[in-house]
């Protein structure tokens, strides 16, 4: 209940990323976390960009852990049970936007070092602690060019990712942990059609919105990007078969982690897509009128790029599609998808062992994050970034990421502090 009420004080500080006029939130969030860590603000070095946050723990010796969580939330629109910033505590639950994403993440870094500091603990390695407050936007770079300024290369990043959560493939009915270990590229790219417009009552032959309604069904209907399984992947299926009680499922597992033929057939609608590059079209505009044709149309779309693919190949892709109808790309906002961290690497070991003390007997999973973090930031030279937000969550409560009642329970909450003391004393 003592960490509940904590992670509550900083939820009900909205701390939503709105240029020009959030400064006064995240400095009153900041003011929050130094009443309830006295001893971290008091033993860490800090340096502050913005409303972005970088603590430094000192230890013993010059290697470094980064621990990163933002500040920044997603707007709370809609009809919550308890208002999206009152924190409410109730029904065994800790409720308000940023409880799953990811204040309550942040929390458990900062109370394992709260802890750990007033035991007299002294770790072996520098604990960097970093908190953007505009990763929801697209992140800055302020706190990684810092670092290499200062040719500070961590040893191990671990940003928020997935979580203790019910295994998401078919037949493996065990929560496990999913340690993501590279995440997706990201591509915004707009699509434009150009015509000579005109009257509707006088509809011609070159209507932009048709060449884009063209454009748009021969990429849905095509697969313009192989699945491709890494070292990575491969363990996950890998593991999963040791899971299964069922030997045929077993097998079908160790089929795709082997990529024996007809692999790709085992696979269901959602793991094809954690496995591939992604085109989700999301937005669209034409006339300002009913009754005018367009002179300019447009659709946007959304790639998530696997490893594997780069931002340039994604691109010309789609623009072989593109130029069969006319229509012009414009990319919007890019970056590449990162290096994947080696599931047989010390770094993942680490974070394995923590998570064994903090959750015994939860099987461990490496995973590929379809979404993105601002570990994007930090790949360049980090040589080991892994993603994992220490909390159990149920299917629902993954649903509820961004969405109307986010709510983790209580109960999940000593955990992630058991975990984030775990990893700092074993260096």
């Amino acid at each position: 209940m003592r960490y509940a009420q904590g992670i509550a004080r900083m939820v009900e500080v909205d701390t939503v990323r709105r240029p020009g006029a959030d400064q006064a939130n995240f400095q009153k969030l900041h003011t929050v976390m130094e009443q309830l860590f006295p001893k971290v603000f008091s033993t860490c070095c800090r340096w502050e960009w913005e409303g972005s946050l970088l603590l430094c723990w000192p230890g013993k010796t010059r290697r470094s852990l980064l621990l990163m969580s933002h500040q920044d939330v997603v707007e709370a629109p809609g009809q919550w049970t308890y208002p999206p910033f009152s924190g409410t505590i109730a029904q065994g639950k800790l409720w308000g936007r940023g409880t799953l994403d990811v204040k309550a993440n942040l929390f458990h870094m900062l109370q394992a070092m709260e802890e750990l500091i007033g035991e007299g603990f002294l770790p072996e390695w520098d604990v960097y602690v970093a908190s953007s407050h505009e990763e929801e936007t697209g992140g800055n770079t302020l706190i990684a060019d810092f670092l290499q300024q200062q040719q500070i290369i961590p040893q191990l990043l671990l940003d928020e990712g997935s979580s203790i959560q019910p295994c998401p493939f078919p037949g493996v009915d065990q929560t496990v942990a999913m340690v993501a270990v590279a995440e997706k590229g990201y591509v915004d790219l707009k699509c434009i059609a150009r015509g000579p417009g005109g009257h509707a009552s006088l509809p011609g032959k070159d209507n932009p919105l048709l060449r884009l309604a063209a454009f748009l069904c021969e990429v849905e209907q095509s697969e313009l990007f192989p699945l491709r399984l890494n070292k990575a992947s491969a363990e996950m299926y890998r593991r999963m078969a040791q899971l299964v009680e069922d030997p045929q499922q077993s097998e079908i597992l160790l089929d795709i982690a082997e990529q024996r033929p007809g692999w790709q057939e085992h696979l269901t609608p959602e793991q094809r897509q954690m496995l591939k590059t992604t085109v989700a079209f999301t937005m669209a505009g034409g006339s300002d009128a009913p009754n005018v044709i367009p002179q300019e149309a447009f659709v946007t779309c959304n790639i998530r790029i696997a490893p594997g693919e780069t931002v340039e190949g994604t691109v010309a892709a789609l623009q072989a599609v593109a130029q069969r109808h006319q229509v012009e790309l414009e990319i919007l906002r890019a970056n590449e998808p990162s290096p994947v961290t080696d599931p047989d690497s010390e770094a993942f070991a680490r974070v394995e062992r923590a998570i064994q003390e903090a959750w015994p007997g939860t099987p461990v999973l490496p995973f590929l994050l379809c979404g993105g973090t601002d570990t994007k930031h930090f790949v360049g030279f980090c040589p080991n970034c892994l993603r994992f937000t220490a909390l159990r969550l149920n299917a629902q409560q993954l649903k509820l990421c961004h969405a109307v009642d986010e709510h983790v329970d209580l109960d999940t909450l000593p955990n992630g502090v058991d975990f984030f003391k775990h990893l700092i004393q074993e260096l």
